[in-house]
């Protein structure tokens, strides 16, 4: 029996090659697939994110990317 879909949503990013690669080297040590670990990695950032203050959710400076 298939297994039910869940609900979700397409998302396509363009990774910095450095970043990418890290990003593989966890699913190949973890085991996990990319979508799962992204859906992780996300969800734990936006939780420690919105945790804080509203006034304290600044992560980037002003004019600065990263």
């Amino acid at each position: 029996m298939p297994r039910a879909k869940k609900d979700a949503k397409v998302l396509n990013v363009k990774l910095a090659t450095p970043v990418y690669d890290q990003l593989e080297e966890f699913c190949e040590e973890s085991g996990m697939s990319k979508t799962v670990a992204a859906e992780k990695i996300f969800t734990q950032f936006f939780h420690e994110y919105f945790e804080r203050p509203a006034d304290e959710r600044t992560i980037f400076q002003h004019g600065v990317k990263e």
